[in-house]
Protein backbone atom coordinates (compact mmCIF):
# COMPACT_ATOMS: atom_id res chain seq x y z
CA UNK A 1 0.00 0.00 0.00
CA UNK A 2 1.57 3.43 -1.23
CA UNK A 3 1.58 6.03 2.30
CA UNK A 4 1.01 9.67 1.28
CA UNK A 5 4.26 11.35 2.58
CA UNK A 6 2.15 14.21 3.51
CA UNK A 7 0.54 11.81 5.86
CA UNK A 8 3.69 10.62 6.87
CA UNK A 9 4.73 14.40 7.95
CA UNK A 10 1.67 15.06 9.50
CA UNK A 11 1.68 12.57 11.65
CA UNK A 12 5.49 13.06 12.96
CA UNK A 13 4.23 16.86 13.27
CA UNK A 14 1.60 15.52 15.79
CA UNK A 15 4.00 13.16 17.82
CA UNK A 16 6.11 15.87 18.22
CA UNK A 17 3.15 18.45 19.79
CA UNK A 18 1.95 15.82 22.09
CA UNK A 19 5.08 14.82 23.51
CA UNK A 20 7.57 17.74 23.49
CA UNK A 21 5.72 20.76 23.40
CA UNK A 22 4.20 19.61 26.82
CA UNK A 23 6.83 18.39 28.61
CA UNK A 24 8.86 22.25 27.74
CA UNK A 25 5.25 24.03 29.11
CA UNK A 26 5.53 21.64 32.09
CA UNK A 27 9.15 22.61 32.98
CA UNK A 28 8.56 26.32 32.08
CA UNK A 29 5.68 25.88 34.91
CA UNK A 30 8.15 24.71 37.23
CA UNK A 31 10.85 27.52 36.57
CA UNK A 32 8.37 30.51 37.22
CA UNK A 33 7.63 29.09 40.32
CA UNK A 34 10.73 28.81 41.77
CA UNK A 35 10.55 32.46 40.35
CA UNK A 36 7.60 33.71 42.08
CA UNK A 37 8.70 31.46 45.60
CA UNK A 38 12.09 33.72 45.05
CA UNK A 39 10.34 37.30 44.45
CA UNK A 40 8.57 37.11 48.11
CA UNK A 41 11.42 35.57 49.59
CA UNK A 42 14.12 38.36 48.98
CA UNK A 43 10.78 40.75 50.92
CA UNK A 44 10.04 37.85 53.57
CA UNK A 45 14.25 37.28 54.34
CA UNK A 46 16.11 39.68 52.31
CA UNK A 47 17.66 36.56 50.37
CA UNK A 48 16.93 34.65 47.15
CA UNK A 49 16.38 31.21 48.92
CA UNK A 50 13.85 29.95 51.51
CA UNK A 51 14.99 30.03 55.09
CA UNK A 52 13.92 26.33 56.00
CA UNK A 53 15.59 26.48 59.51
CA UNK A 54 14.66 29.95 60.61
CA UNK A 55 13.12 30.37 64.41
CA UNK A 56 12.83 33.59 65.88
CA UNK A 57 10.03 35.06 68.67
CA UNK A 58 9.71 38.17 67.15
CA UNK A 59 7.51 39.38 70.20
CA UNK A 60 4.83 40.61 67.34
CA UNK A 61 1.90 38.00 69.05
CA UNK A 62 2.24 35.56 67.02
CA UNK A 63 4.76 33.57 69.11
CA UNK A 64 7.89 31.95 67.51
CA UNK A 65 7.93 32.64 63.67
CA UNK A 66 10.22 30.05 62.25
CA UNK A 67 10.03 28.03 58.61
CA UNK A 68 10.51 28.96 55.04
CA UNK A 69 7.43 31.42 54.53
CA UNK A 70 7.08 32.38 58.29
CA UNK A 71 4.51 29.68 59.72
CA UNK A 72 3.96 30.79 63.46
CA UNK A 73 2.94 29.29 67.08
CA UNK A 74 0.74 31.26 67.78
CA UNK A 75 -1.47 31.76 64.48
CA UNK A 76 -2.33 27.85 64.13
CA UNK A 77 -0.20 27.13 60.61
CA UNK A 78 2.99 26.59 63.31
CA UNK A 79 0.65 23.35 64.69
CA UNK A 80 -0.76 22.29 61.08
CA UNK A 81 3.09 22.27 60.29
CA UNK A 82 4.71 20.16 63.41
CA UNK A 83 1.57 18.01 62.84
CA UNK A 84 2.11 17.57 59.14
CA UNK A 85 5.44 16.72 59.56
CA UNK A 86 4.97 14.40 62.17
CA UNK A 87 2.85 12.12 60.08
CA UNK A 88 5.62 12.11 57.44
CA UNK A 89 7.77 10.95 59.99
CA UNK A 90 6.40 10.22 63.52
CA UNK A 91 10.27 9.98 65.12
CA UNK A 92 10.89 13.67 65.03
CA UNK A 93 12.31 16.29 66.92
CA UNK A 94 9.85 18.66 66.89
CA UNK A 95 6.71 16.17 67.46
CA UNK A 96 7.05 16.02 71.20
CA UNK A 97 5.60 20.63 71.32
CA UNK A 98 2.45 19.46 70.00
CA UNK A 99 0.67 19.16 72.83
CA UNK A 100 1.91 22.87 74.15
CA UNK A 101 1.05 23.50 70.48
CA UNK A 102 -2.68 22.40 70.75
CA UNK A 103 -2.95 24.54 74.30
CA UNK A 104 -1.93 27.83 72.66
CA UNK A 105 -4.25 26.68 70.05
CA UNK A 106 -7.06 26.16 72.15
CA UNK A 107 -6.34 29.91 74.13
CA UNK A 108 -7.39 33.06 73.30
CA UNK A 109 -6.07 34.75 70.02
CA UNK A 110 -6.38 38.10 70.75
CA UNK A 111 -3.25 39.69 69.44
CA UNK A 112 -1.98 40.82 66.03
CA UNK A 113 -4.98 42.40 65.35
CA UNK A 114 -6.70 39.84 66.86
CA UNK A 115 -5.48 36.13 65.11
CA UNK A 116 -2.10 35.83 67.39
CA UNK A 117 -1.54 34.56 70.71
CA UNK A 118 1.74 34.97 71.74
CA UNK A 119 1.86 32.23 74.32
CA UNK A 120 5.31 30.70 74.14
CA UNK A 121 4.72 27.77 77.27
CA UNK A 122 5.95 24.79 76.85
CA UNK A 123 8.00 25.65 73.98
CA UNK A 124 11.33 25.96 75.46
CA UNK A 125 13.87 24.70 73.22
CA UNK A 126 11.75 24.66 70.08
CA UNK A 127 13.83 27.70 68.22
CA UNK A 128 17.14 25.52 68.68
CA UNK A 129 15.51 22.27 67.58
CA UNK A 130 13.92 24.00 64.34
CA UNK A 131 17.41 25.86 63.74
CA UNK A 132 19.09 22.28 63.98
CA UNK A 133 16.46 19.95 62.54
CA UNK A 134 18.45 18.65 59.38
CA UNK A 135 15.96 15.86 58.33
CA UNK A 136 15.01 16.21 54.75
CA UNK A 137 11.33 15.39 55.46
CA UNK A 138 10.87 18.84 57.33
CA UNK A 139 11.90 20.78 54.14
CA UNK A 140 8.98 18.54 52.46
CA UNK A 141 6.93 19.34 55.03
CA UNK A 142 7.39 23.02 55.10
CA UNK A 143 6.91 22.81 50.78
CA UNK A 144 3.33 21.10 51.02
CA UNK A 145 1.99 23.71 53.83
CA UNK A 146 3.52 26.54 51.53
CA UNK A 147 1.54 25.08 48.25
CA UNK A 148 -1.57 24.10 50.06
CA UNK A 149 -2.14 27.33 52.48
CA UNK A 150 -0.28 29.97 49.97
CA UNK A 151 0.68 29.10 47.17
CA UNK A 152 -1.81 26.92 45.22
CA UNK A 153 -5.14 29.29 46.75
CA UNK A 154 -2.59 32.04 45.45
CA UNK A 155 -3.20 30.35 41.69
CA UNK A 156 -6.69 29.68 41.51
CA UNK A 157 -7.43 33.25 43.21
CA UNK A 158 -5.33 33.50 39.64
CA UNK A 159 -7.24 31.57 37.57
CA UNK A 160 -10.49 32.23 38.65
CA UNK A 161 -9.84 36.20 37.56
CA UNK A 162 -8.24 35.14 33.97
CA UNK A 163 -4.67 36.13 35.18
CA UNK A 164 -2.26 34.98 32.38
CA UNK A 165 1.34 36.57 33.37
CA UNK A 166 3.32 35.26 35.57
CA UNK A 167 3.94 38.67 37.14
CA UNK A 168 0.34 39.08 37.89
CA UNK A 169 0.56 35.45 39.86
CA UNK A 170 3.55 36.27 41.53
CA UNK A 171 1.75 39.53 42.44
CA UNK A 172 -1.07 37.41 44.03
CA UNK A 173 0.77 35.27 45.85
CA UNK A 174 2.82 37.92 47.87
CA UNK A 175 -0.60 39.22 48.62
CA UNK A 176 -1.67 35.85 49.76
CA UNK A 177 1.48 35.83 51.92
CA UNK A 178 1.88 39.08 53.32
CA UNK A 179 -2.29 39.77 53.96
CA UNK A 180 -3.40 35.88 53.72
CA UNK A 181 -5.65 34.51 51.11
CA UNK A 182 -8.90 36.29 52.73
CA UNK A 183 -6.85 39.65 53.00
CA UNK A 184 -5.57 39.22 49.11
CA UNK A 185 -9.31 38.61 47.92
CA UNK A 186 -10.63 41.26 49.71
CA UNK A 187 -8.31 43.69 47.61
CA UNK A 188 -8.85 41.38 44.09
CA UNK A 189 -12.64 42.13 44.96
CA UNK A 190 -12.11 46.18 44.99
CA UNK A 191 -10.16 46.00 41.99
CA UNK A 192 -13.23 46.23 39.20
CA UNK A 193 -13.23 44.39 36.13
CA UNK A 194 -10.60 41.35 35.52
CA UNK A 195 -8.70 40.31 32.88
CA UNK A 196 -11.38 37.82 32.11
CA UNK A 197 -14.27 39.98 31.83
CA UNK A 198 -12.39 41.72 29.16
CA UNK A 199 -9.87 44.26 31.61
CA UNK A 200 -6.24 44.23 29.96
CA UNK A 201 -4.29 42.23 32.38
CA UNK A 202 -1.85 45.16 32.66
CA UNK A 203 -3.58 47.97 33.39
CA UNK A 204 -5.54 45.81 36.19
CA UNK A 205 -2.39 44.58 37.68
CA UNK A 206 -1.56 48.13 38.18
CA UNK A 207 -4.95 48.63 39.78
CA UNK A 208 -4.37 46.16 41.93
CA UNK A 209 -0.48 47.46 43.10
CA UNK A 210 -2.37 50.68 43.85
CA UNK A 211 -5.23 49.20 45.69
CA UNK A 212 -2.49 47.23 48.00
CA UNK A 213 -0.19 50.41 48.29
CA UNK A 214 -3.39 51.96 49.92
CA UNK A 215 -3.63 48.87 52.19
CA UNK A 216 -0.28 49.16 53.39
CA UNK A 217 -0.18 52.57 54.01
CA UNK A 218 -3.52 52.07 55.78
CA UNK A 219 -1.68 49.32 57.90
CA UNK A 220 0.93 51.60 58.42
CA UNK A 221 3.31 48.81 59.27
CA UNK A 222 6.15 50.61 57.89
CA UNK A 223 6.30 48.43 54.55
CA UNK A 224 4.62 50.98 52.25
CA UNK A 225 7.16 50.31 49.34
CA UNK A 226 7.11 46.91 49.36
CA UNK A 227 5.62 47.07 46.07
CA UNK A 228 8.18 48.58 44.45
CA UNK A 229 9.82 45.24 42.96
CA UNK A 230 6.53 44.44 40.98
CA UNK A 231 6.01 47.84 40.09
CA UNK A 232 9.50 47.75 38.09
CA UNK A 233 9.56 44.66 36.49
CA UNK A 234 5.76 46.12 35.47
CA UNK A 235 7.35 49.00 34.00
CA UNK A 236 10.33 46.80 32.33
CA UNK A 237 7.96 44.74 30.24
CA UNK A 238 8.98 41.74 31.92
CA UNK A 239 5.62 40.18 32.86
CA UNK A 240 6.40 36.78 31.92
CA UNK A 241 8.98 36.86 34.39
CA UNK A 242 12.32 35.38 31.89
CA UNK A 243 14.98 35.06 34.17
CA UNK A 244 17.62 36.63 34.74
CA UNK A 245 16.50 40.13 35.90
CA UNK A 246 17.04 42.49 38.55
CA UNK A 247 14.07 42.67 41.58
CA UNK A 248 14.28 45.46 44.77
CA UNK A 249 13.13 44.19 48.00
CA UNK A 250 13.09 47.55 50.37
CA UNK A 251 15.80 49.26 48.46
CA UNK A 252 18.14 45.99 48.17
CA UNK A 253 19.12 44.79 44.47
CA UNK A 254 18.84 41.04 44.22
CA UNK A 255 18.64 38.79 40.78
CA UNK A 256 15.77 36.68 40.20
CA UNK A 257 17.21 33.83 38.67
CA UNK A 258 14.49 30.59 39.61
CA UNK A 259 17.88 28.42 40.86
CA UNK A 260 15.81 27.98 44.34
CA UNK A 261 16.71 24.69 46.66
CA UNK A 262 13.25 23.33 47.22
CA UNK A 263 14.67 20.81 49.51
CA UNK A 264 15.45 18.15 46.65
CA UNK A 265 19.22 18.33 47.18
CA UNK A 266 19.14 17.84 50.53
CA UNK A 267 17.21 14.80 49.73
CA UNK A 268 19.41 13.53 46.96
CA UNK A 269 22.80 14.40 48.82
CA UNK A 270 21.28 11.75 51.88
CA UNK A 271 20.47 9.25 49.58
CA UNK A 272 24.16 9.27 48.02
CA UNK A 273 25.79 9.03 51.87
CA UNK A 274 23.56 6.89 52.64
CA UNK A 275 24.53 4.31 49.70
CA UNK A 276 28.27 5.40 50.68
CA UNK A 277 27.36 4.35 54.04
CA UNK A 278 26.30 1.08 53.18
CA UNK A 279 29.66 0.35 51.09
CA UNK A 280 31.79 1.19 53.81
CA UNK A 281 29.78 -0.92 56.11
CA UNK A 282 30.73 -3.94 53.21
CA UNK A 283 34.25 -3.30 53.44
CA UNK A 284 34.58 -2.73 57.43
CA UNK A 285 33.00 -6.55 57.17
CA UNK A 286 35.52 -7.86 55.10
CA UNK A 287 38.38 -5.95 56.82
CA UNK A 288 39.86 -8.56 59.49
CA UNK A 289 38.21 -7.31 62.99
CA UNK A 290 40.83 -5.15 65.05
CA UNK A 291 39.84 -4.82 69.15
CA UNK A 292 42.66 -2.40 70.46
CA UNK A 293 41.06 0.67 72.24
CA UNK A 294 43.27 3.36 70.02
CA UNK A 295 41.03 2.18 66.75
CA UNK A 296 37.97 2.38 69.04
CA UNK A 297 38.54 5.82 69.57
CA UNK A 298 39.91 6.70 66.16
CA UNK A 299 36.35 5.18 64.92
CA UNK A 300 34.28 7.53 67.34
CA UNK A 301 35.97 10.41 66.58
CA UNK A 302 35.77 9.91 62.54
CA UNK A 303 31.61 9.33 63.62
CA UNK A 304 31.70 12.72 65.28
CA UNK A 305 33.53 14.76 62.45
CA UNK A 306 31.17 13.04 59.82
CA UNK A 307 28.02 13.74 61.95
CA UNK A 308 29.77 17.49 62.28
CA UNK A 309 30.48 17.98 58.61
CA UNK A 310 26.49 16.29 57.84
CA UNK A 311 24.88 19.01 60.26
CA UNK A 312 26.90 21.85 58.38
CA UNK A 313 25.99 20.81 54.90
CA UNK A 314 22.48 20.98 55.96
CA UNK A 315 22.27 23.75 57.95
CA UNK A 316 20.72 26.67 56.12
CA UNK A 317 23.38 29.78 56.23
CA UNK A 318 21.77 32.19 57.93
CA UNK A 319 18.49 31.67 59.66
CA UNK A 320 17.80 35.04 61.62
CA UNK A 321 15.71 37.56 58.72
CA UNK A 322 17.36 40.23 57.73
CA UNK A 323 14.99 43.17 58.89
CA UNK A 324 15.50 46.65 57.84
CA UNK A 325 14.54 49.58 59.85
CA UNK A 326 11.25 51.15 59.23
CA UNK A 327 11.39 53.84 62.02
CA UNK A 328 8.97 53.37 64.38
CA UNK A 329 6.97 51.05 62.74
CA UNK A 330 6.78 47.63 64.03
CA UNK A 331 9.34 45.54 61.75
CA UNK A 332 6.84 42.35 62.46
CA UNK A 333 4.31 43.43 59.65
CA UNK A 334 4.83 40.69 57.46
CA UNK A 335 2.72 38.46 59.18
CA UNK A 336 -0.26 40.28 60.23
CA UNK A 337 -4.22 39.67 58.70
CA UNK A 338 -3.51 35.98 58.07
CA UNK A 339 -6.42 33.33 58.73
CA UNK A 340 -5.48 30.18 59.67
CA UNK A 341 -8.88 29.32 61.50
CA UNK A 342 -10.67 27.54 58.83
CA UNK A 343 -7.89 25.31 58.70
CA UNK A 344 -7.24 24.55 61.60
CA UNK A 345 -10.83 22.66 61.95
CA UNK A 346 -10.08 20.61 58.89
CA UNK A 347 -6.61 19.80 60.23
CA UNK A 348 -7.84 19.22 64.07
CA UNK A 349 -10.10 16.31 61.88
CA UNK A 350 -7.18 14.73 60.16
CA UNK A 351 -4.95 14.16 63.65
Amino acid sequence: MKIDKHLIWLLALFVLMVTVIPTAAAEDTSNVKKVILQMTTTLENSDTQLHFNYAENLGDGRGITFGCIGFCTGTYDGNILIKHYTELNPDNTLAKYIPALNKIDAGSHNAAGGDGNPNVEGLSGFIKDVQSCNDPLFKTAQMDKLNELYYNPAMKIADSIGAKNALTKAFIYDMCVRHGVDGAERIIKNAGTTPKQGADENTYLQKLISLRDAKLKQEGAGDVNRDQGYKNVLNSGNVNLNTPFKFVAYGESFTIDGNLDLGEQQQETTDEEEDNSSDDVIDETDEEEDNSTDDVTDETEDENNSGDKTKNRYSDRNYKHSYKDYGDSNKNYRYSEKTYKKTTSTCAKRH
